[in-house]
């Protein structure tokens, strides 16, 4: 399930020492580390790890995952009187599945796939994540912590309320590998 809220993407890039760079305007809450944001363009996703504070100055939400940036000491200011105009933030984000930075214009939206009463199949294994078909063609993605260690391409993934998610076959038969 996608949100609503769309966050438009002012800039991105990439810093050898701390990875790929996304600059958010429209952030009303912040986003917790583990959180995963969708292109709405693209279609590709992106695991939120860090959100970076340039000033004491700027607005801080709770859960955050943050880390402090060292800024030149004539740019707090303009640092202090931004944060008021645009809502924007920057943050350490990690790509799923692609190597791609979002592009600058596009939308970002937060994503979660919970497979609840149906039923997904897998269609892709990255390092950290499943990529799965939720409505002829339409992907999300699910973190491998919630699936057996056994899933393969090809299986598919049903709800439980342990938040657990059970490897299935295409009619909903339980799969056991050992």
């Amino acid at each position: 399930m996608d949100s609503e809220h769309k966050h438009k993407v002012l800039a991105s890039f990439n810093i050898r020492s701390l990875g790929m760079i996304v600059v958010i305007s429209d952030v009303e809450f912040g986003f917790k580390k583990g959180m995963v944001l969708k292109s709405i363009t693209s279609k590709h996703y992106w695991e939120v790890r860090s959100r970076i504070l340039h000033s004491s100055y700027e607005k801080r939400f709770d859960g955050e995952n943050e880390i402090i940036s060292i800024a030149n000491i004539r740019d707090v200011d303009s640092l202090k009187n931004r944060t008021k105009t645009i809502d924007s933030y920057e943050y350490i984000i990690k790509p799923i599945g692609h190597h791609e930075k979002p592009i600058s214009g596009d939308f970002l939206v937060f994503t979660v796939t919970v497979a609840v009463r149906v039923i997904y199949k897998v269609t892709d294994i990255y390092d950290d994540y499943l990529l799965l078909d939720i409505n002829n063609g339409d992907t999300g993605v699910l973190h491998k912590k919630y699936v057996a260690d056994k899933v393969q391409i090809g299986d598919y993934v049903r709800h439980c309320e342990q938040k657990y998610h059970d490897l299935v076959d295409e009619f909903g038969n339980f799969i056991c590998r050992e």
